[in-house]
């Protein structure tokens, strides 16, 4: 695929938080760029990522925190389809177009990649089972696989009479006590006991939740003495909180902890981390460095390239200090911009800057109207903090109608109960209403 106006092209790989808000001020009128942008991504639309657990656990409706691409960046264009190979020689790029398995190319003049990031599992020499029987939480899917599976264990819990074994179908371990880990123990802690209230066979004593936590304290990207809080008021829930531990096994109905104890569960989220994507290993010409991340100069540009720029979690790119930004959400917004000027500076004869994104601040949610933030030195816990998430979220939730469905959903859960029913996402789960064989009057189970 040439451009067939003559202009010149940037192509930009990963249509998520970065590469739609790089496309976005690429195309604005104020840079001056005469250029033609596309992104390659295999999804239309970006998830506002965090008001993703929010959206699985049914405080908000799934798509009102998804964010469709092309209305996002409406100059820019999509190609929704799989990257199959990148060939730096003839700047080109070879894709399957979703639902086509033709493969096709595009040539470009520059190539960004913004591929973003995966949940990381450790080897399995180092952890065991995770692929197969953890769940994650990086994408809606995911979200909602966690509801659905959720709602089928308190289901399956309420119909059967032993003790033992309800308490293992509601027992939820999440590994990692990260933000991601506490946010989706908090809210998925608030779902489970509300929902239990529907159920008559399952009671309180029946539901428990474990946190798994490596380093020896939780939320260890905030001040210590909001982590002691935090642990403090989940510790105060019922929920079980073990820091300086983890997980080196994980089977369909158990998991070995690092003490070597066997702990009996149904559902295991796996939270512990990030890694690059595992896309960047099958391209040939980029300079990865030792944990497969891109690495670039301190302007984006990939180390040894002139066209070649990196944004956002699968990117190293160094700050100020020297050290790489972080891949957080937060640091790709706000790496876009730079980017962008960056590049249009090289398209027009001008020298690039150095880019640096600092930290603004970390809030987290923990459920019950309670939450803990430090921003800038500020430390604060309790329901302030959660309301000034909220706030502070809804005002970054992409374009105004968004926002207001997102309000909505948020004011009428003040009044309203939650919706407690399964979304169709678990495809594990077994949908048949009967047997396939026949069943005869003699025969058993």
């Amino acid at each position: 695929m040439v451009s067939q106006n003559g202009r010149k092209r940037i192509v930009i790989l990963g249509g998520g938080f970065g590469g739609s808000y790089l496309a976005k001020a690429l195309t604005k009128r104020s840079l001056g760029l005469d250029a033609d942008v596309v992104i390659i991504d295999r999804h239309n639309y970006f998830t506002f990522f965090p008001l993703l657990v929010e959206a699985g656990c049914g405080s908000i409706e799934p798509r009102h925190s998804t964010v469709p691409i092309r209305e996002f960046a409406p100059k820019a264009e999509l190609l929704m389809a799989e990257i199959a190979s990148l060939d730096t020689e003839h700047q080109r790029v070879h894709f399957h177009l979703i639902g086509d398995d033709q493969c096709r190319a595009i040539e470009y003049d520059h190539l960004v990649v913004a591929l973003g990031s995966v949940t990381r599992v450790m080897p399995e020499d180092v952890v065991s089972g995770v692929r197969e029987h953890a769940l994650f939480i990086k994408h809606m899917s995911d979200a909602i696989t966690i509801r659905d599976r959720t709602v089928e264990q308190l289901e399956l819990a309420n119909a059967i009479d032993d003790p033992e074994e309800r308490r293992r179908l509601l027992h939820f371990v999440i590994v990692g006590g990260n933000v991601t880990g506490i946010e989706v123990v908090g809210e998925l802690e608030v779902f489970v006991r509300e929902a239990s209230a529907l159920y008559r066979n399952i009671s309180d004593d029946d539901i428990t939740f474990t946190v798994y936590e490596f380093n020896e304290r939780l939320l260890a990207a905030l001040p210590e003495n909001l982590s002691r809080w935090a642990t403090k008021q989940l510790a105060g829930r019922g929920i079980e909180i073990h820091t300086g531990a983890g997980v080196k096994e994980v089977h369909a109905d158990h998991i070995v902890d690092s003490d070597g104890k066997v702990v009996p569960c149904s559902t295991v989220i796996w939270t512990a981390g990030i890694a690059p994507s595992p896309m960047l290993k099958q391209m040939t010409g980029l300079p990865l460095n030792k944990f497969g991340s891109l690495q670039c100069e301190c302007d984006y540009r990939a180390v040894g390239s002139e066209n070649i720029w990196g944004l956002g979690d699968c990117a190293s790119v160094p700050g100020p200090d020297g050290k790489p930004m972080p891949p957080l959400a937060q640091i790709a917004v706000r790496q876009a911009p730079q980017l962008a000027a960056n590049i249009a500076a090289v398209m027009q004869g001008r020298p690039t800057k150095p880019g640096g994104v600092e930290l603004q601040g970390v809030l987290v949610p923990l459920g019950r109207h309670r939450g803990v933030a430090a921003i800038k030195g500020i430390h604060i816990h309790g329901f302030f903090a959660w309301a000034m998430w909220r706030a502070i979220y809804l005002l970054k939730t992409p374009r105004f109608g968004r926002r207001m469905r997102v309000l909505a959903d948020w004011t009428l859960n003040a009044f309203f109960r939650k919706d407690y029913t399964q979304l169709g996402m678990n495809h594990a789960s077994r949908r048949e209403m009967v047997r396939p064989h026949k069943v005869h009057d003699s025969d058993e189970c």
